[in-house]
């Protein structure tokens, strides 16, 4: 048996004790994330020099939904006092109904279907993973990461990934600490710049499918 995170093996040994599993992260591909993403028919964005924070993911997943709706409404505000002008991007299909009253706020777009979420990605100033619900691990944090984008999320959000707090990315779960954590990387250029690139090499080095798929064939192989 495999599984993605050591807390999802937890989960599965505690349920069949005897259950043999091994520990295979989710992998990305690093080529194809990469911090200049190739040209797409995504159109610009509205206010390329606007900071702008982004999250991205299925919009009527009740992980995301709840995520975007904490977000929204006790982290954003506190954000907007410090740096009025930013804008927040929720990139993904199917937004869900309660996620509607968002579309009357000038500064929040709903995107909804998108064909490519990279170019979107790239226009972050900070990328969001503020979860606080679900399992496994998020490919979500590791396109964000192999983009070289700054990162603030929740323990949960980064659950599964050996991660430090101000190394790859930036911790926080309350709304006061998660809004510090995205004031001070928009206030700070060149250390949004240097948590990219650590993020980057992070993903290269531990979850390109170049590392990983080497990993899942051994395990088979050990098991035939």
């Amino acid at each position: 048996m495999l599984a993605v995170s050591d807390a999802d093996a937890v989960a599965l040994q505690k349920l069949v004790p005897a259950l043999d599993v091994t520990v295979v992260p989710n992998g990305i591909n690093t080529r194809t994330y990469i911090p200049t993403p190739p040209h797409s028919h995504t159109p610009p964005p509205p206010h390329p020099h606007t900071p702008t924070l982004i999250f991205t993911g299925t919009m009527d997943f009740r992980p995301n939904v709840d995520a975007v709706l904490w977000f929204a409404r006790k982290v954003l505000p506190r954000v907007r006092a410090e740096v009025p002008e930013v804008r927040f991007l929720v990139v993904g299909q199917r937004p869900h109904k309660r996620l509607d009253f968002l579309r009357g706020d000038p500064a929040v777009t709903l995107t909804g279907w998108v064909e490519d979420t990279r170019p979107y990605i790239a226009q972050a100033a900070v990328y969001v993973a503020p979860l606080r619900m679900g399992g496994g691990t998020r490919l979500k944090l590791l396109e964000a990461m192999a983009m070289g984008k700054a990162v603030v999320a929740t323990r949960l959000g980064a659950e599964g990934y050996p991660v430090t707090d101000g190394g790859e990315l930036l911790l926080a779960d309350t709304p006061a600490d998660f809004a510090a954590a995205v004031v001070a990387l928009l206030r700070a250029p060149e250390r949004r710049a240097e948590l990219g690139r650590v993020a980057r090499a992070f993903v290269e080095q531990r979850y390109d499918w170049r590392v990983i798929v080497p990993r899942v064939e051994a395990v088979y192989t050990e098991r035939v």
